[in-house]
């Protein structure tokens, strides 16, 4: 843990079920469950969000995969093909990261 960072004192009710996978968590990884929480945040406010950005590269792996797939090759009157119609949907669930404002 990185200690030359003044630590603040903040408290947070969470449910039993997360309070109980935390504790798990916690006890397999050895880390203090205050650090899980720390880590968390961090995750949560970092620029380059993880979950977002995993998000999206499952959603551009599976882009990849339509676009790779000869059967989806065939193309429609409109002149698109299966592919380019299916991943023009797909990309439309692509997440963006919350605005700079939000993080201080």
């Amino acid at each position: 843990m990185n200690h030359s960072k003044k630590l603040k004192p903040f408290m947070a009710y969470i449910d039993e079920s997360q309070h109980t996978a935390m504790a798990k968590l916690s006890k397999k990884t050895k880390i203090p469950m205050s650090q899980l929480v720390r880590e968390a945040i961090n995750m949560r406010v970092a620029s380059g969000n993880p979950y977002v950005n995993g998000f999206n590269d499952g959603l551009n792996k599976a882009i990849s995969i339509v676009s790779a797939n000869t059967a989806s090759q065939m193309r429609f009157p409109s002149g698109k093909s299966f592919a380019e119609l299916i991943n023009e949907e797909i990309s439309t669930a692509n997440m963006e990261e919350e605005s700079e404002s939000l993080k201080g």
